[in-house]
C-alpha cells in the first residue's frame, strides 16, 4: 500500500473515534432540523388577466438555516381571480386579489398578488368606409383588442364625432347623417382609439340607372342615364375603369361622352368594368360592359406576330385551354437600348403563377459514360475575349485604310517597274511580268516542305508598329494550304505527321467551305501571289498576353493585307507578311506560359483554323470591294462559327444542313476520347453550343446584338443558322457568299437586305424558334418557327448528361447542370403575379419567353404595356405560339 493510502485509512479511522466519544447527553444521534418558517416570494405583485407568474418559497429551521427540497404545496384563496400550479405558477384568471400560500410540514407562508384586465392595445372600426346619404344612419361597431389581435370583451367604447354639422355618433355607434360631406367618427377605450371616415351624400347625389350601348368600345361614344347630373357638360366627370373620359353633352338626366382609347384604358377581358360619374364632389358609381381587347383565336400549331403598340395592347384569347409559349422582343438595333415592360396577364378568375428555370425537361437521350472534362467556362471565354480582341484590332485597321485594293494595285504596278517602296518580298513576287504589262504575276511556286524561311510576327498582340523575325520551316505543302513551324518550338522538328493530318483536311475539306462564303485568295495576285494559304504554328502564340485577360489559339490579321514598305504611311503596316496567314499556338507541354500538350493542340487546331479564314474571307472580300468598315463583330463572328459548324457536319459524316443534328449524330466526339466510333475527337460544334448555353440560361440579360458580349460566339451563330435555313431559297451557298461579299451593308442591315424581312420580324420568330424548338409534345406549323439545323434539346440534354469538369482531387462537376438552360417564366391562365409579367431592362436585340398552361376558364387577356400600365416601350412586340 503506498503511503499516501496509509494516511487515509488512519484518518478515517481516527474521525471513526472521535466522534463516538461526542455527543448529547444521551449518546443519541441528533434528528432532521424541523422547519420553523416559511417565506413566499415572486418576481412581481401585479398579474394580467391570462398571464402567468412563477412564485417560489423557501423553508427555514429555528437558526435560520435553509431546508431545500422538503415537499410544498399550494394554495390561492381566490381561485376565480388566481390559480397557482403544484410548482408555483401563478395565473391569472380575472381582477381582482388573490393571497397564494405555500404550506411546509404544516407551516405556511403566503404572499398577496393583484389581477388586473388585459390592457387595450387598439381599436378596430368596422365597417372601414361607410357612404350614407343625409337623413341616412349606418351601425358602426368597434372591436378593443389586445397586443397580439385577440379581441377583449366588457371594454367601454366611447363614440365621437369631429364635425356634428354633418354627421352625429350615438353612445353605441349608429352614425345619422346631417349635412352632405365626410365627417371623421372616433371609438375609443381606455385612452386608444381609431378613427375613420364616412361621407355623407347630398340628397341630390348623381346616381346611374342605364348606360347604352349595352356593350362599349374604346373610343367609341356612349350615353349614361341617372339623375342629378349637371346640364353644363364640363362639370361632370366620368370616369371608365379609372379613366377620364371625354364628356361631349349631358342634361340632368343624361351624360354623353366618348370612351377613352385603347391605350389609356387598362387591358381587361371583354366583360364588366366600373364606371362613376362625379358632380359638384358628389359621386355615382356602377358598371358597364366594355370590349376593349381584341379578339384572337388560335388553332394548335399557329401563332400571332404582333410588333405594333397597336397590335400588342390589348388581346384577348378565346377559351380553348392547351399550351401557349409567348415569346417578347425588343427589336431596337442597339444592343444598348433598353426596355422595360410588363406581359399583362388577366382574365375574370385568378391563377398562380410562378417564374423559374427549365420549364420542361428535355427528352431524353442514350446515357453513355462521362465524357473527357470539357475546358473550363473561364478558359473558353479568355479564347473568346482573346479572338474578340483580335477582331476588333483588326476592323480598327482595316477602317484606317478605306482604299486598300488601290495600294495593292500600286505596289504591284511599282513593283513591276522596279521602284522603290517595295519590300524585298513584292518585288520577288512581281518580278515575272514586265513592267508595261498590265496582268498579273505569273503564280510563284509554293516552298518546298523543309525550306527554312525568315517571317515577321508583332512583339506584341494588336500592336503593329514593330515586329521580331521569326525563323521558320516548312512543314506542309499543298493545293490550298502551306504550314510552317517555328524553330524555336519546343516539338520543332516532330510534328510532320500531325501537320500532315491538319493540311489534309484544310485540302480535303475546309476551302470548300470557306468557298461558300467567298474566296479566301481573291487578292493573291496582288499579295504574295501563290495560290495558297499560309498556316504558322508558333509559340509566340502561345506567349502573347492580352490586356483584356484574354488568351489567343490563334488569329489572324488585316495587317498581312497592308504593305511592308509604301511611299505612303497610310499603306503601311510593318509586320506584314504580304499574305494570307494564319498565327496559331503550337504544343509546349514545358512552356512557363499558354502550356499546350500535343493532344489538346490536336483537339482545337482545325476548329480554329477554319474560325479564322472565314474571317480572312471577310477582309478579303471587304478590301477587294473597298469597303469602308469590316462586317459588325456580332454577324462576322456568327457567320465564322457558321464555317466551323458547316466543317464539323462533314467530319461527323457529311450530314446536310437543315436536318436537325442530335448528340449521338456526332457532337459527342467533340470531347471524348479516340475510339472506334469517335476517330478523330476534335472540338467543332460544341463551342458555339457553350455559348449559347451561357445566352439561355441568363436569356433575358443577352442580345444577338451585343458586339461586346462572348455569347454572341453561339447566340449570334444560331440567329446566322436560323435565318440562312429559312431564307437561303434552297441555296445556301449563294446566301452566305451574299452575307459576305458586301462593300456597305453590316450587321443588321445586312441581314434585312439578304432575307428581304423586316429586323423585327427576324427577331420575333428567331426569339420563338429558339424557345419552341422541339418543344415535347408541341406541334409547329410554320417552318419559320423551327429551328432546322440542330436539336438543340437533344443537344442541351447530351451536353448535361456526359460533359464534366474532372477536379483535382478527382472527383467531377457537371460541365453544363441543366437539360434545357433557357429562361422560361411558366403562368397559368388568369392574372398574371408582377414576378410572372414584369420585364426589367430588356436589351435591343433580346427577348422573354414564357409558357403558359393550366386550366382555362375564362378567356385570356395578353398585353405588353409599360411597368405603370401605359403605352408599351417603342420597338417592343410579341409571338403567341399555341403548341398544344
Amino acid at each position: 500500500m503506498s503511503p499516501n493510502r496509509q494516511l487515509g485509512s488512519l484518518t478515517a479511522a481516527l474521525a471513526v473515534v472521535f466522534g463516538a466519544c461526542g455527543g448529547g447527553d444521551k449518546g443519541e444521534p441528533a434528528g432532521p432540523a424541523k422547519v420553523t418558517s416559511v417565506t413566499v416570494t415572486a418576481p412581481a405583485t401585479q398579474l394580467e388577466v391570462g398571464a402567468t407568474l412563477a412564485f417560489s418559497y423557501s423553508a427555514r429551521d429555528a437558526q435560520g438555516n435553509s431546508l431545500p427540497g422538503r415537499p410544498v404545496s399550494w394554495s390561492s384563496s381566490a381561485t376565480t381571480v388566481a390559480t397557482v400550479a403544484g410548482d408555483g405558477v401563478v395565473s391569472g384568471v380575472g381582477a381582482g386579489q388573490a393571497t397564494i400560500t405555500a404550506t411546509v410540514e404544516g407551516v405556511a407562508g403566503s404572499a398577496s398578488v393583484t389581477v388586473v384586465p388585459t390592457p387595450v392595445f387598439a381599436v378596430i372600426i368596422s365597417p372601414r368606409t361607410p357612404v350614407i346619404t343625409a337623413g341616412e344612419t349606418v351601425q358602426l361597431s368597434a372591436v378593443a383588442q389586445d397586443a397580439i389581435g385577440r379581441p377583449l370583451s366588457g371594454r367601454t367604447v366611447t363614440w365621437t364625432a369631429n364635425h356634428p354639422a354633418l354627421a352625429t355618433v350615438s353612445t353605441t355607434g349608429l352614425v345619422t347623417g346631417v349635412g352632405s360631406g365626410t365627417a371623421g367618427i372616433t371609438a375609443s377605450s381606455e385612452g386608444k382609439q381609431d378613427v375613420i371616415s364616412v361621407r355623407i351624400r347630398s340628397l341630390d347625389a348623381p346616381t346611374i340607372s342605364t348606360s347604352s350601348p349595352t356593350q362599349w368600345t374604346p373610343g367609341s361614344p356612349a350615353t349614361i342615364t341617372g339623375t342629378n347630373f349637371s346640364t353644363i357638360a364640363s362639370e361632370n366627370e366620368v370616369l371608365v375603369n379609372s379613366v377620364k373620359a371625354t364628356v361631349t353633352a349631358s342634361t340632368a338626366t343624361t351624360i354623353s361622352f366618348s370612351v377613352p382609347v385603347a391605350s389609356l384604358l387598362p387591358c381587361t377581358p371583354t366583360g364588366p368594368v366600373p364606371v362613376s360619374v362625379v358632380v359638384n364632389g358628389e359621386s355615382a358609381s356602377g358598371t358597364a360592359n366594355l370590349a376593349m381587347a381584341t379578339p384572337r383565336t388560335l388553332a394548335v400549331g399557329e401563332h400571332l406576330l404582333l410588333a405594333s403598340a397597336a397590335d400588342v395592347s390589348c388581346n384577348e384569347f378565346a377559351v380553348t385551354g392547351g399550351r401557349y409559349l409567348v415569346t417578347a422582343f425588343n427589336a431596337s438595333q442597339s444592343a444598348g437600348s433598353l426596355a422595360s415592360f410588363q406581359l399583362l396577364g388577366a382574365a375574370t378568375s385568378q391563377a398562380a403563377s410562378q417564374n423559374i428555370m427549365a420549364a420542361l425537361p428535355a427528352p431524353s437521350t442514350a446515357t453513355m459514360g462521362p465524357l473527357a472534362g470539357a475546358m473550363r467556362a473561364s478558359r473558353d471565354d479568355a479564347f473568346a475575349l482573346g479572338h474578340m480582341a483580335a477582331l476588333e484590332g483588326n476592323a480598327a485597321l482595316m477602317q484606317r485604310n478605306t482604299h486598300l485594293k488601290s495600294a495593292l494595285l500600286q505596289r504591284r504596278a511599282r513593283a513591276k517597274q522596279g521602284k522603290l517602296g517595295v519590300s524585298a518580298t513584292a518585288r520577288q513576287v512581281f518580278a515575272s511580268v514586265g513592267p508595261s504589262s498590265g496582268a498579273s504575276a505569273a503564280p510563284v511556286a509554293p516552298p518546298n516542305v523543309g525550306d527554312r524561311l525568315w517571317k515577321r510576327m508583332p512583339k506584341t498582340f494588336n500592336n503593329y508598329g514593330s515586329f521580331d523575325s521569326v525563323r521558320v520551316r516548312v512543314a506542309y505543302v499543298g493545293p490550298k494550304l502551306i504550314i510552317m513551324e517555328d524553330s524555336t518550338n519546343e516539338l520543332f522538328g516532330t510534328m510532320d505527321a500531325e501537320y500532315q493530318a491538319v493540311g489534309t483536311d484544310f485540302d480535303n475539306n475546309m476551302y470548300a467551305v470557306l468557298s461558300s462564303f467567298g474566296d479566301p485568295l481573291a487578292l493573291d495576285d496582288l499579295t504574295d501571289n501563290n495560290g495558297r494559304v499560309i498556316a504558322l504554328f508558333t509559340r509566340r502564340v502561345n506567349e502573347y498576353q492580352l490586356n483584356n485577360g484574354g488568351s489567343l489559339l490563334g488569329f489572324v490579321t488585316s495587317c498581312d493585307f497592308f504593305a511592308q514598305e509604301d511611299p505612303d504611311p497610310e499603306n503601311v503596316c510593318v509586320p506584314s507578311n504580304e499574305g494570307e496567314y494564319f498565327y496559331a499556338i503550337a504544343p509546349n507541354p514545358n512552356g512557363l506560359r499558354g502550356k499546350y500538350d500535343l493532344a489538346t493542340w490536336k483537339r482545337y487546331t482545325r476548329g480554329t483554323m477554319i474560325h479564322e479564314m472565314k474571317h480572312v474571307v471577310m477582309f478579303v472580300q471587304r478590301i477587294f470591294l473597298d469597303a469602308v468598315q469590316s462586317e459588325e463583330t456580332w454577324l462576322e463572328e456568327a457567320t465564322a462559327q457558321m464555317a466551323t459548324e458547316l466543317w464539323a457536319r462533314k467530319i461527323y459524316g457529311n450530314y446536310p444542313t437543315k436536318s436537325d443534328i442530335k448528340w449521338t449524330d456526332g457532337p459527342r466526339c467533340d470531347y471524348a476520347s479516340a475510339s472506334a466510333t469517335c476517330s478523330d475527337p476534335v472540338e467543332a460544334i460544341l463551342h458555339p453550343f457553350q455559348f449559347l448555353y451561357t445566352h439561355y440560361s441568363a436569356n433575358e440579360t443577352k442580345s444577338i446584338i451585343n458586339n461586346s458580349d462572348l455569347v454572341i460566339y453561339g447566340s449570334s451563330w444560331s440567329f446566322a443558322r436560323w435565318a440562312t435555313d429559312t431564307y437561303d431559297n434552297g441555296n445556301e451557298s449563294a446566301f452566305t457568299r451574299s452575307l459576305v461579299q458586301q462593300r456597305d451593308d453590316r450587321g443588321i442591315t445586312n441581314i434585312v437586305n439578304r432575307t428581304g424581312r423586316p429586323w423585327a420580324e427576324l427577331l420575333a420568330l428567331f426569339s420563338m424558334a429558339s424557345t419552341a424548338d422541339n418543344y415535347p409534345g408541341g406541334t409547329i406549323t410554320d417552318s419559320r418557327l423551327r429551328l432546322p439545323g440542330w436539336n438543340t434539346r437533344d443537344m442541351f440534354s447530351g451536353m448535361n448528361a456526359n460533359l464534366v469538369f474532372r477536379n483535382a482531387d478527382g472527383s467531377t462537376t457537371p460541365a453544363f447542370p441543366l437539360q434545357w438552360p433557357l429562361r422560361v417564366r411558366t403562368p397559368t391562365f388568369g392574372t398574371f403575379s408582377d414576378v410572372a409579367r414584369n420585364v426589367s431592362q430588356l436589351r435591343g436585340g433580346g427577348w422573354v419567353a414564357w409558357d403558359i398552361s393550366g386550366t382555362q376558364v375564362a378567356p385570356q387577356v395578353l398585353a405588353i404595356r409599360s411597368i405603370a400600365g401605359g403605352p408599351p416601350p417603342v420597338g417592343v412586340g410579341m409571338v403567341v405560339l399555341r403548341v398544344q
